[in-house]
């Protein structure tokens, strides 16, 4: 691990002068809080959220996620993905840095993230991702991330990431996108993350405004039920923008995490999905 984050430097920094497809994707914790928590993306959640906060995260961490969707109107009706993700976020090493696989049926994602803290309080990253769909070599796009955080008290932080910049998988349904993360921690008793966002180039049919909003609530501070909603926000496994709701639960136990997360849609009741998620760190 000692060299993992120089290596994914080189590979983020090279893989921008490539043609790839920007992809997102989202742990079990990221579809119980309906998409939010981009101020405090918990272990390798940082390398899709916000890769500025791997800086501030302390630690080494291997993921592993299973998600299982259904899909109606798709090809393919009950479908699957999986994730595997190693993240660095060791202080001893000149930046932090992270990388992530995903593979469904018809595509590949690839998500390399770096990141520097410029102090205890701000820091500062940037995610490449590559998109490979399955048989079409001439399909492939790669996209980039920028983001910063600014954790100014303990109950109080916030993050801004410009998502898809080079907006080359608007073909998938990627445009440019502006986030606003925010956390509130209230005694501890209740976390509250509202992520507004807006695209800054919409296709005609789109509304640029939309957001994800959640809660999480800690027990015996290692068990966390979770709760969200989002309007207007790209969901992975359909590539579009839609409205919806996410439930879960995650245990942070010694070295290891296990999370749940339950994603619906409102527009199409019959379309939903089953995140879970075990991470082991150290």
């Amino acid at each position: 691990m000692k060299y993992l984050a120089s290596i994914l430097l080189i590979i983020s920094s090279t893989s921008l002068s490539t043609t790839a497809n920007a992809s997102d994707f989202h742990s079990a914790r990221t579809a119980a809080l309906g998409g939010a928590g981009h101020a405090n993306p918990l272990l390798s959640d940082a390398i899709y959220l916000n890769p500025s906060y791997a800086s501030f995260i302390q630690t080494h961490s291997l993921s592993a996620t299973l998600q299982k969707f259904n899909d109606p109107g798709s090809e393919s009706s009950d479908g699957r993905l999986y994730n595997v993700s190693v993240l660095d976020g060791a202080q001893d090493s000149l930046f932090q840095a992270g990388l992530g696989f995903t593979q469904r049926q018809d595509k590949t994602f690839i998500h390399i993230a770096s990141s520097k803290n410029l102090s205890d309080h701000f820091g500062i990253g940037i995610g490449t991702k590559l998109f490979f769909p399955n048989g079409q070599p001439s399909g492939r796009f790669t996209d980039t991330t920028f983001s910063l955080i600014a954790i100014f008290s303990n109950w109080f932080q916030a993050a801004l990431i410009v998502d898809n910049i080079l907006q080359n998988g608007t073909s998938q349904n990627l445009y440019r996108e502006a986030i606003l993360g925010t956390k509130i921690n209230i005694k501890s008793i209740v976390l509250i993350y509202l992520d507004p966002h807006w695209l800054t180039n919409p296709p005609s049919h789109q509304n640029s405004f939309g957001y994800e909003a959640g809660v999480e609530f800690p027990f015996f501070s290692d068990f966390f039920l979770r709760a969200g909603k989002f309007q207007n926000s790209f969901i992975p496994y359909l590539n579009q923008r839609t409205h919806g709701f996410g439930l879960g639960a995650g245990w942070l136990g010694p070295k290891l995490s296990l999370d749940y997360g339950f994603s619906k849609l409102t527009e199409r009741s019959n379309v939903y999905s089953h995140h879970f998620g075990v991470t082991l760190y150290f």
